[in-house]
């Protein structure tokens, strides 16, 4: 690889790169002329006031005309024809800053004007060569034709163009704020264009983003009955083990009561009346505690059936205090006769 840096040259595999810069610009600035990207670079309206004392508006640098323009911020002046010398060059394909060159040095050697006193410009026109139009004049001349025409610019620092198609500019006078205007408005249209490219992204984006969500709140609501099942799970397990340890105690109680049967036959033989507050089953002892029109009638009844045995009131009956109930607190004893009854 051979890579050789001086204060003059920068090559790299026998290429000189300091002109690559050049060569970028070049293919920029001719790229933002294709009719693809031509209004990247928007043409700011220009009131052009022509030597025969006639007006018109054109949009930018052209030959065309505007009818209705709006406002129009910058003024150009085009010189007559008899104050301007005239020329053609055919180069080959080269860079803005060579053609530049090439240009100076003709216009230098053909100007009839102290080099001084020299202004001129130029246009290209790109093909398989480059074919350029050349207008030399001079500033005393500029100066004398803007002097004449002050009245009509309004005080505006005009441009100075020689008319064609397109029409030369003469460089170092009004053009400068008409091309950086040009050139905000480029920058803001880029501006814009990325703001929409990230809008479009965000749409693009936002199906995907909300996918991922609607997954990530899947797999949160799993967590979450995941850990709620796993409590009832953990009471299944437990609640299974009671059940294993009841069977293992009802295998050793061999008199045991059936609870449901007893209960219902309590319930059968309470009249409709009968408020119960308490049921208490232990072994073969009942107590049942509640409120009755006839207490002692209860009483009779419940030792009227033979299941039940020693049925008694190990307290008193006492009388509410409101609704004329009484209250009772009954006790007896239940036997394998009572079950399924």
């Amino acid at each position: 690889m051979e890579l050789t840096v001086d204060r003059h040259s920068l090559r790299l595999f026998g290429i000189d790169l300091t002109g690559v810069p050049a060569y970028l610009r070049e293919g920029w600035a001719e790229a933002l002329q294709w009719p693809l990207l031509r209004w990247l670079t928007p043409a700011e309206p220009v009131r052009v006031l022509a030597a025969d004392g006639t007006e018109s508006v054109r949009p930018g640098v052209s030959a065309r005309r505007i009818a209705n323009p709006g406002r129009v911020r910058f003024v150009a002046l085009a010189l007559p024809e008899e104050i301007l010398l005239r020329r053609s060059l055919v180069l080959p394909r080269l860079n803005d800053d060579e053609v530049r060159q090439a240009v100076e040095l003709d216009v230098r050697s053909a100007s009839p004007f102290p080099e001084d006193d020299t202004a001129w410009g130029y246009t290209v026109r790109r093909g398989e060569r480059l074919q350029v139009d050349i207008a030399i004049t001079s500033r005393r001349l500029i100066e004398r034709q803007a002097d004449a025409s002050r009245p009509r610019l309004g005080g505006a620092e005009p441009e100075i163009w020689v008319d064609g198609d397109p029409p030369l500019v003469i460089a170092g006078y009004g053009e400068a704020a008409r091309m950086a205007q040009s050139r905000r408005l480029r920058w803001v249209l880029f501006a814009l264009l990325a703001v929409a490219g990230v809008l479009l992204g965000a749409l693009a984006v936002t199906p995907t983003l909300q996918l991922r969500a609607q997954a990530l709140e899947a797999v949160r609501k799993q967590e979450e009955l995941a850990r709620a099942v796993g409590s009832q799970v953990q009471m299944r397990d437990e609640l299974a083990k009671v059940g294993e340890e009841v069977g293992l105690l009802a295998k050793v109680s061999g008199k045991r009561q059936d609870v449901v049967a007893l209960i219902d036959e309590i319930t059968r033989r309470l009249p409709d009346d009968t408020v119960l507050n308490r049921l208490e089953i232990a072994g073969s002892t009942v107590r049942i505690a509640g409120q009755a029109d006839n207490a002692a009638q209860l009483l009779q009844a419940l030792g009227a059936v033979a299941a039940f045995k020693e049925v008694r009131a190990p307290s008193g009956i006492t009388r509410a205090p409101a609704g004329g109930k009484e209250g009772f607190a009954i006790e007896f004893r239940v036997g394998d006769e009572g079950k399924g009854r």
